[in-house]
């Protein structure tokens, strides 16, 4: 049996809090099981409810992290889980037989990196990084400030990987100048199929529903979305926009539906629990994503998986999961006047909406299911043993 180290699992590992890159770690440890994987996992705050017997959980950090964290608390939680993560892997990889060691998540280019791989010259196992992302947008200047001694540490953590993994083929090519394409992985984060996943609600509706779920912060572009709605009332068309998330943008977002006159038709969820999600999912007509740029897209898959239409930017992530006009729909990022046009085209007729729901549903299935990712674990971390 096998048995990895996981010496980065997450800011916040955890199966039942909203935190996309936690239970998705999580998930990776249940149904790699199947396959005679143990894991010991290192995180910096873990929540865990439903225990595994594969796992052994070490939490080597006091502070919860968030998006929303100021500063100061940002570079103080860092500097403990760098510290501290590193003590107790280098412990573990002398206590433990550990046949492979896995820094998951965070990872993203040009800002992460191990210290265990920069320092651990002494380790004789076999080093994986990822899944890898990418930022489309400009960073913060107090983060930017930091770019050129962390992208240095970034390069020389890649170059010590025996294996890379990326979620799309976009961040792959960020790669391909820096390691041998013959050690990159393509996987994607996976999807519980079986928590979300259609199911026909009885429900009165007055009006189309519109969701989108994810932070509130101008990468996820939701000023383009709020006009649309509001172009789209100027039309005839009623619409009940939902929005799933918290973020430093929501006061700017109240205000512009006020401005625009749709404050009415405009509901700010706040952080719903994860467990609850595919409930919102599920009351929707139609989940947008209109995203100025970004590797992936948790909400967009999530919607996909419970058989909704999607309209999401034509860049990034969604251009690899998205095909216009079969499984959802592809729009130019900003473009309130087309993402419009779009919406009007799926609210006018219900047996397209069907269809691209069920062509989404299939896509899931066929590339995002667990069993698919964890079959593509499995696979990459034989090739090392």
């Amino acid at each position: 049996m096998a048995k990895i180290l996981v010496s980065s699992a997450s800011y916040i590992l955890s199966d039942y809090l909203l935190t996309s890159e936690g239970t998705h770690c999580y998930n990776l440890f249940k149904h790699m099981a199947k396959y005679g994987y143990e894991f010991v996992a290192l995180s910096p705050y873990i929540r865990i409810r439903g225990e595994l017997d594969n796992v052994e959980f070490h939490q080597v950090g006091t502070f919860k992290l968030s998006p929303t964290s100021p500063g100061l608390y940002k570079y103080t939680f860092h500097a403990e889980f760098l510290a501290r993560g590193l003590i107790a892997a280098r412990k573990l990889v002398r206590k433990e037989k550990i046949d492979i060691v896995h820094h998951m998540l965070p990872a993203v280019f040009d800002y992460t990196f191990s210290p265990l791989a920069l320092l651990g010259n002494h380790l004789k196992q076999p080093f994986v990084f990822g899944p890898l992302s990418s930022h489309y947008y400009e960073r913060p200047l107090n983060e930017r400030i930091l770019v050129p001694l962390t992208s240095r540490l970034h390069k020389k953590t890649i170059q010590r990987c025996d294996r890379i993994i990326t979620i799309s083929n976009q961040v792959k090519n960020l790669y391909s100048e820096l390691i041998s394409q013959a050690k990159i992985s393509v996987i994607p984060f996976g999807i519980d199929t079986d928590m979300f996943r259609p199911v026909q609600l009885n429900r009165k509706q007055d009006q189309l529903s519109i969701l989108y779920a994810g932070w509130l912060y101008p990468l996820k572009g939701l000023p383009c979305l709020i006009k649309a709605v509001a172009e789209t009332e100027k039309l005839g068309l009623k619409i009940k926009l939902k929005i799933a998330g918290e973020g430093k943008q929501k006061e700017e977002l109240v205000s512009l539906a006020h401005k625009l006159g749709i404050e009415k038709d405009v509901t700010f969820l706040g952080v719903v629990p994860y467990a609850d999600m595919p409930e919102q999912y599920r009351d929707c007509d139609i989940f947008c994503f209109p995203t100025l740029g970004e590797p992936l897209g948790k909400g967009l898959i999530e919607a996909m998986a419970c058989g909704k239409p999607v309209i999401a930017s034509k860049i990034g992530g969604p251009t690899e999961i998205v095909q216009s006009g079969i499984n959802g729909i592809l729009v130019p990022p900003g473009n309130a006047k087309v993402l419009a046009e779009k919406i009007l085209l799926l609210a006018n007729d219900e047996n397209i909406r069907r269809r691209m729901g069920e062509k989404a549903r299939e896509t899931i299935l066929e590339r995002f299911s667990w069993q698919v990712i964890a079959e593509k674990y499995h696979r990459l971390y034989s090739e090392l043993l």
